[in-house]
């Protein structure tokens, strides 16, 4: 059963791990950090600042719930709610592109402002494959591209359940902004208004021709009955009271059937007349005028909104979207159900026509008869009244039309537009994008998220390693210590830095080395022989060896330095002088080949000449008894071995050797390397006593020895030399 404050401890101590070692890293990669951080920051200012800046101003308008109808009743003016269509409707005509048109005939697009191009650039200074080719600019083409980026930059959205309708427009300048949402709601009155004015003149101008016909008849009639009241000198006309012949009074009725006869064959022939103009021009809000016919009205108006919808998604979602096609559809079907409906209503007043045709014979044939009768009857008096009558009628029906005629022509100074303004666009003083306080905050956040990227990127794809708990757990041997780096001028005072400063972490790393190994020999009679091999070169193994020889040779051990690396050789020692190799070949003596190094006071011997071949047996077996000689002379043997994985003679020296120290240097030895090279050692059956770090940082392991202060240095340093 597991203890919850085990759990909560273990929890924390992973957090606080997770944590130092992320503070670990980016003390590690500080340069990575701060490179990647600054960079991403001064890209994303630049882009920040590059951004094109855009202002919105966004004008309101209502939409009138009123209608005119020019054609039907007077006072026929209702108050009547919008329906979603509707309203839609009139955002959809905002948004036409005939009114974009007008916009932009008003506010022209200001010129481009041309900035810096290198193509221009190397095109002014001689380069001509550079300049752009000329191209033949269709003025037509550019004005429906300007139209096309205008309506790109307007959004027409209605409120819904309500008459507001919102005009936002998007610009690169505040007062253009403005300016533009305004316009396109004065353009849209202008250009409604000019169609109520079109439809009430071309009303009015048939109604005017009527007028015209209807007074000449009036005069025609009011002439003739004046002409035949001269020719018999009537002097008494009727006596108003109606009390007439029978004959006249017939004549009376007769007359007066006919004139109304003679109205509904005018209105059915003027009714006509409107369809089959409206059906000719194909005109849908024609046909939504003749009242007389509901059906063809309703068919007219669902043609309307149909036609207004695919306006409106024919401009939000371009000219070939897949949903037009089904709203196509429902047109051409409106269409054809409404040419029918068309049809028969043309039918209908046809027939309305013909019936008041026929009837309007019937009584003008039935007005002769009694004529006839009254002329029989040698009656001019019944005559002069007819005519009288006939003048009279005519006179009303004229009356009728000019009144008419007046209230179109008056009806056109109080057209009042769709639409009407309810706030004006005002010039943004700030613009809407970009929010550069805004950007420049998340530019800093993400500078921060792409520096630690960075830094665990390169930390997850390093091969080598940066903790030694993961080198311990990796390598199964002991870590016997971890060298910092020092940061030397030059070679010589690496190799001296143990001597010069015998109180620094790296020297007391090194004696801690020292006394470890010293423990873990074994008790021979003879000195012993400790190898310091590394997987590669540059891994500190030659340094290490120095320092370990020169501590020990302070402590007053007499200590020899062999160098097996037949390559590189010992620092600032020339590769042709007799070493390992003549004592090897027995072309010199041990007197010969061992020098005392002037630096250190360790005696040291050369690798000599390079060999060509690995070591054989008689080579191995005289090598065995060349460290048993010296270890007679020698109480330490130290040999820099040559890199493992670059020459087989340190698996050779490793095998001779009493003790074997790898060498792996901080975040540089590669996993494998270092794998492949204890494997290697102890397959040769080396003795490995265990890992040491180099070059680590200080903060990223714990060094051996205690940190002292430079006082405390210095009282040790005049105790020591005293």
């Amino acid at each position: 059963m597991n203890d919850p404050l085990s759990t909560i401890t273990m929890s924390q101590r992973d957090g606080r791990t997770i944590i130092l070692h992320g503070l670990r890293l980016l003390r590690r990669y500080h340069r990575l950090f701060l490179a990647v951080g600054i960079g991403t920051f001064v890209v994303g200012c630049g882009a920040t600042l590059s951004l094109k800046r855009s202002f919105v101003a966004t004008a309101t308008v209502v939409v009138s719930p009123t209608s005119s109808d020019p054609v039907g009743n007077r006072g026929a003016q209702q108050a009547e709610g919008l329906s979603d269509d509707e309203l839609a409707t009139q955002a959809g005509l905002l948004q036409s592109r005939d009114v974009a048109a007008a916009v932009l005939r008003d506010l022209p697009p200001p010129a481009s402002r041309g900035g810096f191009s290198l193509k221009n650039m190397l095109c002014t200074h001689g380069l001509h494959l550079a300049c752009p080719k000329a191209v033949r600019a269709d003025p037509a083409a550019q004005a429906q591209a300007q139209v096309d980026r205008l309506l790109a930059a307007v959004t027409i959205a209605p409120g819904p359940r309500s008459r507001i309708i919102s005009i936002t427009v998007n610009a690169d300048d505040g007062q253009r902004a403005a300016d533009l949402a305004n316009a396109f709601v004065v353009e849209y009155q202008k250009i409604a208004l000019d169609r109520q004015r079109a439809d009430l003149n071309r009303t009015a101008a048939w109604v005017d021709g009527r007028t015209m016909q209807l007074r000449e008849r009036w005069l025609e009639a009011a002439t003739k009955a004046s002409a035949f009241n001269a020719t018999h000198k009537l002097s008494n006309t009727g006596d108003g009271a109606g009390n007439g012949p029978l004959i006249e009074r017939e004549m009376s009725e007769t007359a007066i059937s006919l004139t109304q006869a003679q109205g509904r064959l005018a209105a059915a022939e003027a009714r006509s007349d409107a369809l089959a103009r409206a059906t000719a021009r194909g005109e849908a809000r024609g046909l939504v005028t003749l009242t007389q016919q509901p059906i063809l009205v309703a068919t007219a108006n669902t043609l309307l909104q149909l036609e207004s919808t695919r306006m409106q998604k024919a401009a939000a979602l371009g000219p070939h979207h897949p949903d037009l096609a089904g709203l196509d559809q429902q047109i051409a079907t409106t269409r054809a159900s409404l040419a029918a409906e068309t049809r028969a209503a043309l039918d209908s007043i046809n027939e309305d026509a013909v019936s008041a045709r026929a009837e309007v014979g019937q009584l003008t044939h039935d007005l002769d008869r009694l004529r006839q009768e009254a002329s029989g009857q040698g009656s001019p008096q019944a005559e002069y009244r007819m005519l009288t009558q006939e003048a009279q009628s005519a006179r009303d029906v004229y009356e009728a039309f000019l009144e008419r005629s007046k209230e179109l022509v008056d009806r056109v100074d109080l057209l009042q537009p769709p639409v009407a303004f309810v706030s004006h666009a005002a010039a943004p003083d700030t613009p809407t994008f970009p929010n550069r306080k805004k950007l420049l905050m998340g530019v800093v956040v993400l500078s921060l998220v792409a520096a630690a990227g960075a830094v665990f990127l390169r930390d997850l794809f390093s091969s080598g390693f940066g903790e030694v708990e993961q080198l311990r757990a990796l390598v199964g041997l002991p870590l016997l210590t971890a060298i910092p780096w020092i940061a030397g001028r030059d070679r010589r005072s690496v190799r001296r830095h143990v001597l010069d400063n015998p109180f620094s972490p790296a020297s007391e790393a090194v004696r801690s080395l020292l006394a470890q190994l010293s423990l873990s020999a074994p008790k021979t009679a003879r000195g012993r022989v400790v190898v310091v091999a590394s997987a590669s070169a540059g891994e500190g193994k030659s340094s290490l060896a120095a320092w370990l020889a020169g501590l020990a040779r302070t402590g007053g051990q007499p200590v020899l330095i062999i160098d097996g690396d037949h390559r590189e050789g010992t620092p600032g020692r020339s590769p042709l002088c007799p070493g390992l190799t003549e004592l090897l070949s027995g072309e010199a003596s041990v007197g010969e080949v061992v020098r005392p190094d002037p630096e250190t006071g360790v005696d040291f011997l050369p690798a000599g000449a390079p060999k060509l071949f690995p070591f054989d047996t008689t080579e191995i077996a005289r090598l065995r008894d060349m460290l048993k000689e010296l270890g007679r002379s020698y109480s330490l043997i130290v040999i820099d071995s040559p890199p493992l994985l670059a020459m087989p003679d340190g698996l050779v020296y490793g095998a001779l050797a009493d003790q074997t120290v790898f060498v792996c240097r901080w975040l540089h030895t590669s996993r494998s390397a270092v794998l492949s090279s204890i494997e290697r050692l102890r397959s040769y059956g080396a003795h490995v006593s265990g890992v040491v770090v180099s070059m680590a940082e200080e903060h990223a392991a714990t060094h051996p020895g205690t940190r002292y202060g430079r006082q405390d240095t210095r009282r040790i340093a005049l105790h020591y030399d005293s």
